[in-house]
């Protein structure tokens, strides 16, 4: 009897030990995962709620994530809402609960496709909407043979950036519409001959 007393003492003691070890991670990659927020460009709070969600691979309601990471229900509900709407994260039912559950997509490679493409719609796409528009207001100067030295300068330096853009943009395309994609695009670069295109860059 005083043997398995004993034994159950010391699973109790592990398993405590166990909870605060992966609560420990958990709050380190949340911190992580907020301090990374700025190369998705994203808010630390939205890089928060998702580093939450993809460390525990919980599904966990807004009261929840509330509580676990001290922040308002307001800026729970806001910065959800985006991370459904990029593909990010995922509603879920629990069956006799009315609330609505969210949890993280587990498949890194789907995840950063998908932030790699909202990215791009944010601060790419509309780079190259601007330069368009450029060269298109310096064409007339350009044309024709009262072509302005000026004008013709400006509009060279537009079509090199939009052409390097545009480069790009279908490189993106072909590689991070998917992740079937970024990974062919990874792989390429470590095999052998990925290293010997790099050296002759």
């Amino acid at each position: 009897m005083l043997k398995t007393a004993k034994a159950i003492k010391t699973v109790k003691k592990s398993s405590n030990a166990l909870e605060t070890r992966l609560a420990e991670v958990e709050r380190r990659f949340v911190d992580l995962w907020g301090d990374m927020s700025s190369w998705w460009g994203v808010s630390r709070t939205m890089a928060e709620i998702h580093g939450l969600l993809f460390i525990t691979g919980e599904a966990l309601c807004a009261e929840e994530i509330q509580k676990r990471l001290g922040i308002s229900r307001g800026n729970v509900s806001m910065n959800i809402r985006t991370l459904v709407e990029w593909g990010l994260v995922r509603r879920v039912r629990k069956r006799g609960d009315r609330r609505e559950y969210f949890e993280s997509l587990t498949d890194v490679w789907e995840m950063f496709t998908v932030l790699a493409a909202q990215r791009k719609r944010r601060e790419i796409d509309p780079v190259l909407k601007t330069l368009h528009q450029c060269r298109e207001a310096l064409a007339p100067a350009v044309s024709g043979r009262q072509a302005d030295p000026r004008a013709a300068q400006h509009f060279q330096r537009v079509e090199d950036m939009l052409n390097f853009l545009t480069t790009m943009e279908r490189l993106a395309e072909r590689f991070f519409n998917n992740r079937r994609g970024i990974q062919a695009a990874v792989e390429l670069l470590v095999r052998p001959e990925g290293d010997a295109l790099l050296r002759s860059l």
